[in-house]
């Protein structure tokens, strides 16, 4: 290699060097800071990739894991209504037993139909006052909601308001009406066609009506203020029903895993625990109540049965996810996470390469300054 003056081809090969050591000593610095083996795509493609779609599904999954968990608190929730429930059918067996017996008479029989009547009513009640997150669990509503409800003109602009709500188990359709008689006062629901229910109120003394309009037979409650009951009002209020009744929870990455929940209605109506109108105020009355409580006990204890076998699902569920959301975070993190020990190692010679690079380049700087000695 020729000796020049102009070109100092040392000083630019130690520059070289230098500047490519120093890129590998910013990468090192940039993987340590970050923990990350992959600060941009080209440190590797394919793992990034890889490690970027594991990253989401352990986020999903760890979600997944959480659903599972309320789910699992749903049905403790639901069993610890059932529980109740079943201790009340308990008690009204032992009621409707007494009063078979003919050593009561009517007259006492009458004391024990009216807590036979209280314990039917609380039955319901907690039928709609189970809940979990402000949705009932064990009226059939579980799943299934009120939807598009709209109001008659006539009646909004004279400021009346109507909110509709489930307390039971309707089925999922749309164009339910209520219809208002003023001079029957009764409140008619229909489906477009076929009257489903009728309630009945005293509007004989009123000028506008605010109360609570129960079509328990039904499934659903309106509550209206400010209604004209000096005339008629063709559809009041329309509204639909929405939902299967079924309640879905998702277990996993992909929108098919998920599990599904049925929850039995354990009201006291005829399609439930069918002992609606029951009662031991007379002996006959009570010996077909004995016989209507087995099935009603039966009905729950299946009910129980079922929502202990999904509680034991759920809880193997989240075992299961427990154990892949620590299998698929450990190739996430083989895929992505730094290596410390090895970077630091890499960052160490780049290091020491470095400093070589910067003391052969300054001795590079000087060959020129050799050369003119011989122009001297």
């Amino acid at each position: 290699m020729a000796n020049s003056i102009v070109t100092n081809q040392a000083a630019n090969s130690a520059l070289r060097f230098l500047q490519f050591n120093g890129a590998s000593a910013s990468s090192s610095v940039a993987k340590l800071s970050s923990g990350s083996r992959i600060v941009k795509a080209s440190d590797d493609a394919a793992s990034l990739a890889v490690g970027t779609k594991l990253k989401a599904d352990v986020t999903a999954l760890k979600q997944a894991a959480v659903n599972a968990s309320h789910a699992t608190s749903v049905l403790q929730v639901a069993d610890g209504g059932m529980a109740r429930i079943s201790d009340i059918l308990q008690r009204m067996k032992s009621l409707a037993v007494q009063a078979s017996s003919g050593s009561v008479s009517d007259n006492e029989r009458a004391f024990l139909d009216q807590e036979y009547q209280q314990l039917l009513t609380q039955i319901d009640d907690i039928a709609a006052q189970t809940r979990f997150n402000g949705q009932a669990l064990l009226n059939g509503a579980a799943a299934k909601q009120i939807a598009n409800v709209s109001l008659n003109s006539s009646f909004t602009t004279a400021g009346g308001t109507a909110t509709v709500t489930l307390t039971g188990n309707p089925d999922a359709a749309t164009g339910y009406t209520v219809d208002f008689t003023a001079a029957t006062g009764t409140f008619t629901l229909t489906d477009g066609t076929n009257t489903l229910a009728t309630v009945v109120k005293d509007v004989s003394s009123l000028v506008v009506f605010d109360g609570t309009v129960d079509f328990s037979d039904f499934g659903v409650r309106l509550a209206i203020s400010n209604l004209d009951v000096s005339g008629d009002v063709s559809g009041l209020v329309t509204f639909d029903v929405t939902g299967s009744g079924t309640m879905q929870f998702q277990v996993g990455v992909d929108s098919t895993d998920s599990i599904s929940v049925s929850l039995s209605s354990l009201t006291t109506a005829a399609s439930d625990l069918n002992l609606a109108g029951s009662g031991v105020a007379t002996q006959s009355a009570a010996q077909a109540a004995n016989n209507a409580l087995d099935t009603a006990i039966a009905t729950v204890n299946a009910a129980r049965a079922e929502v202990g076998a999904m509680m034991s699902r759920f809880e193997f569920v989240s075992a299961n996810l427990a154990t892949s959301i620590e299998n698929m975070d450990a190739a996430r993190s083989a895929l992505m996470d730094v290596d410390v020990a090895a970077e630091m190692t890499q960052f160490t010679s780049a290091q020491v390469l470095m400093q070589a690079n910067v003391a052969m380049l300054a001795q590079a700087n000087q060959l020129p300054q050799n050369l003119l000695r011989l122009l001297q």
